[in-house]
């Protein structure tokens, strides 16, 4: 078992840190389990064929990660709207239907940019020390302190680095926290994108348009995006050339639907575990998923 767990350890590029974190253990037992002083390797072997066994269970099915990462005339967009921010160092906001490829796109365009921090936010972030806190510990700066103690070492952090901060599921930033995230755009002369649902460009366009007037005038590119916009080359492109017409027109008008990209992703996914990626079984599939077209 030691041999099997090194190899796995091997194969997959993990530390034994990451690989005692995934069996549920501290660092020091799997090292003293690999030297061979563990009092009880019994219990630690125990986890090491749980975990390799739901390893190779993942190797016998198609997942999303199978799916290559493909150029879409919606990444494209996508990714035209974060260049021109980030030479330009300004406030962009890239918002539109779920499901359509925003954040693997940006995620995509953003590997290997040293100079990119991209962020993606939930509910428990959207408020101003949160927001702070979590883009200092992104930054490795300071994290702890008064709020205007962590703004004012934001923009000192940013100031001159010429980074760009990417935010993803930007719609949950609350009304003081956006305003702040302009004040450190300003001070710091960064480009910062907003990527996230119809709702972060209502917010500013729809009740509160007055209380956003600011932040809206200093937005320097809007790229709305829908599920309209995806054609059949781009069906093409990310689930290859291999399916029928009938198959592809159907992935597309899935594309079309309210649930985007990712539902035909899914669709895609479950009908490949199944063995039929033909017309008739990608319809059944997505019958038996509840997406009604």
């Amino acid at each position: 078992m030691k041999v099997r767990i090194q190899t796995y350890m091997r194969e997959q590029g993990l530390s034994q840190s990451a690989t005692a974190k995934l069996l549920g253990i501290g660092e020091s037992t799997l090292s003293r389990y690999l030297s061979g002083t563990y009092p009880n390797p019994e219990s630690i072997e125990m986890k090491i064929s749980d975990l390799l066994e739901k390893e190779e269970l993942r190797q016998t099915v198609t997942g999303l990660n199978d799916i290559p990462f493909a150029l879409t005339s919606i990444s494209q967009q996508v990714m035209k709207t974060l260049e021109y921010a980030r030479i330009k160092r300004n406030i962009s906001v890239i918002y539109g239907d779920a499901g359509i490829g925003k954040t693997r796109t940006a995620k995509e365009w953003a590997r290997g940019k040293t100079d990119v921090v991209l962020l993606t936010v939930s509910p428990a972030l959207g408020n101003p020390k949160s927001f702070f806190k979590y883009l200092a510990r992104e930054l490795k700066t300071v994290k702890n302190g008064h709020i205007d103690d962590l703004y004012l070492e934001l923009c000192d952090r940013l100031t001159g680095s010429d980074k760009m901060i990417v935010i993803d599921e930007a719609q949950h930033l609350t009304l003081k926290t956006l305003e702040n995230i302009r004040g450190i755009q300003e001070t710091a002369d960064v480009a910062i994108v907003l990527i996230g649902n119809e709702m972060i460009y209502t917010k500013m366009v729809g009740r509160q348009q007055a209380e956003f007037a600011q932040l809206f005038s200093r937005i320097g590119w809007r790229k709305h995006l829908l599920t309209d916009h995806f054609v059949q080359e781009d069906v093409q492109k990310v689930f290859g050339g291999h399916l029928d017409e009938e198959a592809l027109r159907l992935l597309l008008d899935i594309c079309h639907s309210k649930y985007g990209l990712r539902g035909a992703e899914h669709v895609y996914i479950n009908s490949s575990n199944n063995g039929d990626v033909s017309a008739k079984g990608l319809r059944a599939m997505s019958r038996t998923m509840g997406i009604v077209l």
